[in-house]
């Protein structure tokens, strides 16, 4: 019974395994910036938005996969941008 259980276990981890490494084989590594003095999100998100994207749309999904509330930012805080 024990043998059972182990064995379980062990095939139910290596099929989570291979399915998660194919998932993240098919998204793009996420780009960061780091903030510098003066920079606004307004700028840092028409210079690296995807092409055709909605500036203000694209501002909020910074914010939000950054976890921010509000549109501030400070010198050296380094933002994930989304794709």
């Amino acid at each position: 019974m024990l043998v059972l259980v182990l064995l379980l276990l062990t095939c139910t981890g290596v099929v989570s395994a291979f399915a998660s490494s194919n998932d993240n084989a098919d998204k793009k590594p996420l780009e960061t910036v780091i903030v510098m003095p003066g920079d606004t999100l307004w700028e840092i998100a028409s210079e690296h938005k995807p092409q055709g994207k909605d500036i203000r749309k694209y501002i909020d999904s910074i914010r939000r996969v950054n976890g921010k509330h509000v549109s501030s930012i400070q010198a050296g805080e380094v933002l994930v941008l989304p794709n």
